[in-house]
């Protein structure tokens, strides 16, 4: 095993000889980034790409990104870049980004389908232009795709000393670049260019809000495992409580129970409190507990995490449409939600200071109106997978 402790900002050109020959003979190297350090290998090489994931432990469907030197390179490997991906991406390369790219056309990279393996999955390739004058030196002189994921076992944690990674991978390499330990934390922030509006895979080093700022586009969105309906009322401990009871035991029975997540809010400033004696009791009827429930005020974090927010009475989608305009398109009606003409009376009535009867009138009103909405929300939860490439298990 070879080793050079180097000045990753000014490389000695025999350093990046010595890796560029290693990588030729289907050898692995270390090499830090601008975020954490990699493993290295010539992409093109079969026998190099089966290395590589013997010695990370790496599921052979699970991907790894590839680092190049230069957007041209991108072109040369996925295909020709669409104008507007090309010029958004000279907005984040060279930089702490690994960019998703629609594989239009084989390539160079036939090898990694012997092995069962692909750089970033169906139909899409994860690429790196680290902004660290080694890597664009190493990159350029290979003139070949060099992997760039991280030198560590895969699923393990990150390793940010060289002196770490030579005790998890000790002769399994064959030539360390030193560059000093690295001080990122979370790695390369992925971006998924096949997606629109465009999806942050991973929050890493650079946050979303950076990204968009960036971009100029407040409309890409950050990689979910769930899918968000938030139920508001009042005060959090009648109506929104029934609804969100409701919701959850219809889909205990269905295979979505893990995909979507229920909560409800208040648009009043109210300690928190137990749901409504009548409430809890008509809940029970329905074998259904709100028990432990607490009411909650309405916040910006839920409206920003939610994904559809269903208003119970017009009273509520104004408030929320006011306080929260940029939302505003994440915000229905329970009862006018996919009706083609505006009924009549479109808001759930609040039963509070009514008698126990009026409760189950309105849990009833609720109920029905839920069974009528589910095929229109399966049909947004069904998107949601598809966009969040989410499967049922």
């Amino acid at each position: 095993m070879k080793y050079f402790k180097v000045d990753p900002q000014n490389p000695s050109q025999q350093v990046i000889e010595e890796a560029v020959a290693v990588l030729r003979r289907g050898g692995v190297i270390v090499y830090p980034t601008d975020t954490l350090y990699g493993l290295g290998i010539d992409a093109t090489n079969p026998k190099a790409v089966h290395k590589l994931y013997l010695i990370k432990q790496r599921d052979p469907q699970i991907p790894v990104s590839l680092m190049v030197h230069s957007l041209d390179d991108i072109e040369q490997i996925a295909g020709m870049l669409p104008v507007d991906v090309y010029e958004q991406l000279k907005k984040l390369m060279p930089g702490k980004f690994t960019v998703l790219i629609e594989q239009k056309s084989k390539g160079i990279l036939p090898v990694f389908e012997e092995y069962g393996v692909r750089p970033a999955g169906k139909n899409k390739i994860g690429f790196r232009i680290p902004d660290l004058p080694l890597c664009e030196k190493l990159a350029g002189a290979f003139g070949l795709p060099i992997s760039t994921t991280s030198a560590n076992i895969s699923g393990k944690g990150n390793l940010r000393s060289v002196i770490d990674i030579i005790a998890h991978f000790g002769d399994k390499l064959d030539l360390i670049i030193d560059g000093g330990a690295v001080k990122s934390v979370k790695g390369s922030t992925i971006i998924d260019f096949t997606k629109k509006p465009l999806l942050v895979v991973r929050e890493g080093d650079v946050p979303i809000k950076e990204v968009k700022e960036r971009l100029n586009d407040p409309s890409i969105r950050k990689k979910k495992t769930r899918f968000d309906v938030l139920f508001v009322c009042s005060g959090n401990i009648n109506r929104s409580v029934m609804a969100e009871g409701i919701l959850k035991a219809m889909l205990a029975r269905t295979r979505y129970k893990d995909i979507i997540q229920v909560h409800s809010a208040g648009t009043l400033y109210l300690p928190p409190s137990p749901a409504h004696e009548y409430t809890r009791k008509v809940c029970d009827e329905n074998n259904i507990s709100v028990n432990e429930h607490r009411s909650r005020h309405l916040t910006q974090h839920m409206v920003e995490e939610a994904d559809v927010i269903i208003a119970l009475a017009m009273d509520h989608k104004y408030f929320i449409e006011k306080k929260y305009p940029e939302f505003a398109e994440k915000v229905v009606l329970l009862k006018q939600w996919h009706h083609r003409k505006k009924i009549p009376l479109p808001s759930v009535a609040d039963p509070m200071g009514y008698e126990i009867d009026f409760y189950r009138e309105t849990f009833r009103e609720i109920r029905n109106e839920i069974k009528r909405i589910m095929p229109y929300l399966l049909a947004e939860v069904k998107e949601f997978m598809d966009y969040h490439d989410l499967t049922l298990e």
